[in-house]
């Protein structure tokens, strides 16, 4: 969905930028864990949008590296999602306001909603990507 400059760029640098939306999936949904959850304390809008504007910038990332290979991308986000997850409980461990997020239905469910988010919008941006080069 970004220009085709910038996906000549991540074909360039496709290890960099492998390891940028790596590190932002993990560090992201470690940090946003807690404040992006609707229903559950600690819940923000600007914590909620803001991840999804990261998510955003990975989509785009794996759009110019991955070309049709939407189980790969959900792996790789479902996989890295955790990782973040378990990292910020790791770090959290231990506060009050991490009961009500110790529940068995978020722990599981939070990995496979971001997963499902990034290939939804993976889905759509490579579709766009794919008019745009077919008008030029």
């Amino acid at each position: 969905m970004l220009g085709e400059k910038f996906y000549e760029e991540v074909q360039k640098k496709p290890l960099f930028f492998l390891i940028y939306s790596i590190l932002a999936i993990v560090f992201f949904s470690g940090i946003t864990f807690t404040f992006v959850i609707p229903g559950l304390q600690g819940f923000k809008w600007y914590f909620f949008l803001s991840a999804l504007l990261i998510y955003f910038g990975v989509v785009n990332i794996f759009v110019g590296l991955f070309k049709q290979r939407r189980p790969l991308v959900f792996i790789l986000s479902l996989i890295f999602s955790v990782l973040g997850m378990g990292w910020g409980l790791w770090l959290e461990w231990g506060e009050f306001s991490l009961v009500e997020h110790m529940n068995p239905v978020v722990l599981i469910g939070y990995p496979c909603i971001i997963a499902f988010i990034i290939l939804l919008m993976f889905h759509f941006s490579s579709k766009f990507k794919t008019k745009i080069s077919n008008y030029r």
